[in-house]
């Protein structure tokens, strides 16, 4: 017996004797998931007796045929099969205990399960081809191997994720001023993981979004403090770390210089800066788009490398081409961060039809060097629903919560293409084509419609909009390279997906999977108008790239002053009423004393904003809804006025009940509060 198939035959005969444990907990203790204990008891015996297999030795071939794929995979690499087989049972464990949980339930036991099926799959991607891997002398050579170019560019790589960092996280808590009624629900949420009122991640919350991103949140809250910086650092993280991703995935792809310009020019982006910046999970998306591409590429690249030396091994007689990593490792990886990626921003969910777009387009073009492609998709979609199998489960139990938000918003689902054409008297085809052209127009010509971003321009600048026109150009002229025909994918199937087919385009807030296309774009079309200037203007390769570092410089330098100079004080971001909303959260936060609140705010503003709730979250409030016609008699702030203190909020549109609310409370004092443009926003009334 070899030694992997003595390793796998351990792992195996490990989870047998767990889940025959598991099982006879299920019988003992909780009998009234009798089934439960049957399915554990099941996958126990399938992985003892292949475990019993795997410990024989393999009798003898009597034949020459050439084994099969998976065959030849199976027993060249034991330990990765087992691996993922066992992180499918692991997952499918998890999606069966998690199905009909309700998000108050515990969920121990199917996180646990999903966590450890998830780890499997991501050994078996990782497994060395031979064990041990490598001994410390040979680290030490390999790394003493690496040349001073490689360095350099690691360190620029590193200094440009430090720069995008310090962009995101300086002054975390007071840029955007405003905390945004959905970014206080995220934290309320993730607050509610912290006490154990939350315990499933496995199911759909605020906005129809799901529970599992409040963890990240809450571990934030947790480990940096519960308050506004806490909430926003894992955007802020997420949004440097991509950085570095989209610098390595265009280096694949395009070279080292178009890696660089596009990196630099990610990271000084106003409108990923902004998103980074945010409670919210939308940053989410590049990232994760960004890794599943990156992992997609190199495995459909190393899967023709690879059968390019199968064919030359073939070709030369005693001869042994060198064969490449094995491209299995990337197809798992690609469907691990597809799977992950369900668990936050519902944009992602467009990662499935683009890849299987991409795939398409390959294989048309290239099949005769993809043997093995449909093996290797297989691995793919297993991994996928290892990672995402427990969120997918859910879906498949409860579809209207799924998909309650896109049938919100999509105007197809929403039945709002059908009213349209009645009230407006235009046709649908008309009406449809005003969508396109009003998301297709979002990074150049029309401003943000929604006050996420809220920005009066449009999400690219002047100059960038530009280059970025070229690169569309240069793009669509080399749409049969597979390179340029996946980034003219995937910034078309964003902007017809989240734009044109959702209600009021350009909503920015949909359109954030799409930056990193833009963003190449950009780089494309700036690479390629400095290199056909130089051919024009013979000149040396030196100033082509002095030209190149410069122009980047100043889009990137444009960029940062247009996002922290003009557009944070202005304060566009969360709208009028979620800055009030927020300048009245400070004010309660930094009473000194426990207090009742009264918010005289409807029908604009009322206590559920959420902003109130957490950023001061011992206030006690309750929305005055009725105006008053006399002195108020609450009995409530009465006692309140005695033991707590209480405070009445009135925004100008309701401080004429002021005047009732002292005759009922004599001893309070008055205070009003303006905004940077000397608009009065609230008054507060205060009784001690």
């Amino acid at each position: 017996v070899t030694k992997g198939r003595r390793v796998a035959a351990w792992l195996l005969l490990a989870a047998a004797l767990g889940l025959a444990v598991v099982g006879q907990w299920y019988f003992f203790r909780r009998r009234e998931y009798l089934w439960d204990g049957v399915v554990f008891h099941l996958l126990a015996a399938i992985c003892f007796l292949l475990a019993w297999r795997l410990s024989q030795t393999p009798a003898p071939r009597t034949h020459l045929s050439r084994p099969s794929r998976l065959g030849a995979w199976l027993r060249a690499r034991p330990v990765p099969p087992v691996l993922l087989a066992l992180g499918v049972l692991l997952s499918l464990m998890a999606s069966l205990l998690a199905r009909d949980r309700p998000p108050g339930q515990s969920s121990f036991d199917a996180v646990f399960f999903w966590v450890l099926g998830v780890l499997a799959v991501g050994l078996a991607a990782l497994w060395p081809e031979a064990w041990p891997p490598c001994s410390l002398q040979d680290w030490r050579s390999r790394l003493r191997g690496i040349g001073r170019a490689t360095w350099l560019e690691l360190a620029t790589v590193a200094a440009l994720t430090l720069f995008a960092l310090v962009l995101r996280v300086a002054a975390l808590d007071s840029v955007p001023y405003t905390l945004g009624g959905d970014e206080a629900w995220h934290g309320l949420l993730a607050r509610q993981v912290l006490s154990g009122e939350l315990r499933s991640p496995f199911s759909m919350g605020y906005m129809s979004m799901p529970t599992g991103f409040y963890w990240p949140l809450s571990w934030s809250l947790w480990l940096f403090g519960n308050n506004v910086t806490g909430l926003r650092l894992p955007a802020a993280l997420v949004g440097a770390a991509t950085v570095p991703i989209l610098y390595f995935f265009a280096r694949d792809l395009w070279g080292r210089r178009t890696a660089l310009l596009s990196a630099l020019f990610l990271a000084g982006y106003h409108y990923h800066i902004h998103y980074s910046r945010l409670g919210a999970n939308n940053a989410w998306d590049p990232l994760f788009v960004l890794l599943t591409l990156w992992a997609l590429d190199r495995g459909l690249s190393r899967l023709q490398e690879r059968n390019l030396a199968e064919i030359r091994e073939h070709q030369e007689e005693g001869g042994r081409a060198d064969v490449p990593s094995p491209p299995y490792r990337s197809f798992l990886l690609a469907g691990l961060a597809m799977g992950l990626s369900v668990y936050f921003y519902t944009g992602a969910r467009l990662l499935l039809p683009l890849i299987g777009l991409y795939v398409a387009f390959v294989w048309l073009q290239q099949r005769k060097g993809l043997g093995g492609l449909g093996l290797h998709l297989v691995f793919l979609v297993l991994a996928l629903l290892v990672a995402g199998g427990p969120m997918l489960s859910y879906a498949q139990a409860h579809p209207n919560e799924w998909n309650a938000r896109i049938n919100q918003v999509g105007i197809l689902q929403s039945g709002w293409l059908e009213r349209e054409p009645g009230l407006t008297g235009k046709s649908a085809a008309q009406i449809l084509a005003e969508q396109f052209l009003r998301s297709a127009g979002a990074f150049h010509v029309f401003a943000d419609r929604t006050v996420w971003y809220g920005a009066d321009r449009p999400l690219l600048g002047f100059l960038a909009g530009a280059f970025a026109v070229l690169g569309m150009a240069w793009a669509v002229a080399r749409w049969r390279d597979r390179r340029y025909f996946l980034v003219l994918l995937w910034f078309w199937a964003v902007i017809i997906t989240g734009g044109m087919l959702t209600e009021s385009p350009p909503s920015s807030q949909r359109l954030v999977i799409a930056i990193p296309a833009v963003v190449l774009l950009v780089a494309f079309g700036l690479e390629q108008s400095v290199a056909l200037a130089r051919r024009l203007l013979v000149i040396g390769r030196i100033w082509e790239n002095a030209a190149l570092g410069l122009l980047v410089a100043i889009l990137a330098v444009s960029s940062i002053h247009f996002y922290f100079i003009e557009y944070t004080p202005a304060r566009r971001y969360g709208s009028e009423n979620g800055e009030t909303a927020t300048m009245i959260a400070y004010y309660l936060r930094d009473l000194d004393g426990d207090y009742q609140a009264y918010l005289f705010g409807a029908p604009r503003i009322y206590w559920s904003f959420g902003s109130m709730a957490f950023l001061a979250p011992r206030v006690r409030g309750q929305d005055v809804v009725e105006p008053l016609s006399g002195p108020p008699d609450f009995d409530e702030a009465t006692t309140a006025a005695t033991d707590r203190g209480t405070v009445f909020i009135f925004l100008p549109e309701r401080v004429g009940e002021l005047a009732w609310v002292q005759q009922a409370f004599p001893d309070g004092q008055m205070q009003e509060f303006y905004d940077a443009g000397g608009r009065l926003r609230f008054t507060v009334y205060k009784v001690p």
